[in-house]
Formats: structure tokens, sequence, C-alpha cells
């Protein structure tokens, strides 16, 4: 794992409609602030897991993100008929996605940092992407869909890139 410069901050934390807190995190890997959205079941202490968690995803697992972002580019550029996309190194795909928000569930193990993300990319500006990380390994990398982070994320379905 990289080493984490400084800690989660969370800030100008309020509660929306939905009772959710809803605030903003620097997102390292993008260089960008995100906006957050905490279940109303969940606290902050989690969700400042989950977001060191995210500050400090291993390379093996960027990469494999990343990998997965390229199937998902590529296989949906080919059905609508463009040319697919050539990147020189994985990490290379990040250029043409950039993080929406991320959801911070209701936890069911609060040592577990559940990861549900939704990034906006290149190559599907309707549906853009979802990202979710699970138990230390993504677990779904495809179009947004709205899926749980807990249930199967579509696994063996073609549209999960992972």
């Amino acid at each position: 794992m990289r080493e984490v410069v400084s800690t989660v901050v969370i800030k100008n934390l309020t509660t929306n409609e939905y009772f959710e807190l809803e605030g903003e995190t620097y997102l390292e890997l993008f260089d960008q602030d995100i906006k957050v959205y905490i279940n109303q079941e969940s606290d902050i202490e989690y969700a400042e897991l989950c977001l060191t968690f995210l500050n400090t995803l291993s390379e093996g697992l960027i990469d494999e993100i990343c990998k997965a972002s390229i199937r998902y580019c590529n296989e949906f550029l080919d059905d609508i008929g463009e040319d697919i996309i050539e990147f020189s190194k994985p990490t290379d795909v990040l250029s043409h996605i950039t993080p929406n928000t991320i959801s911070i569930p209701k936890s069911k193990n609060k040592t577990e940092p559940v990861i549900d993300l939704e990034l906006n990319c290149k190559w599907e500006e309707e549906h853009g992407m979802q990202c979710i990380i699970r138990n230390g390994k993504a677990t779904y990398v495809g179009p947004y869909y709205g899926l749980n982070p807990y249930g199967d994320c579509d696994r063996e379905e073609d549209w999960n890139y992972v």
C-alpha cells in the first residue's frame, strides 16, 4: 500500500434531504475533491476508514481496476463502432475517468472498508461507470447501475469487467 501523507478530512459536512451525511474529501488517485455520501445508518469513523483505504490502494489493486476499466472502455467503443483506445500502461486510462461521488454504505463489518464509486468516463457519458471494492478486492467495474456494494455485483455478467 502507498503511504498516507495526511489524515482523511471530510469537509462541508451537512445532512441532506435523505438524512445522509454529505460532504467532500480529497481523492489522492485523481488529485481532486470528490462528493461523499454517508448512509444514515453508518458513521464518520467508518467513512474515514473507507476513505483512508481508498487513498491507500495498493498498486496491484489500482492496476486491476485500470485493466478492468480498459476492457469496459474498449468493449463499449467496439460495440458502438468506434476505434478502441490503445493505452501504453493501465493507469493511462485514469485520464479518461473523473470521479463523481463515493457512497459509504451501512457497514456490515466496521473493520472492512467498502468502496462504492460513481465515475464519469469519456467513452460512456450517459451511464458513466461504477467501481465497487470489497474485501480488499475489486468486485465490480462497469456501467453505473447503482449496484448494491454488498450484493454479488453481477460477477458472472458480461458487463462486469473485473
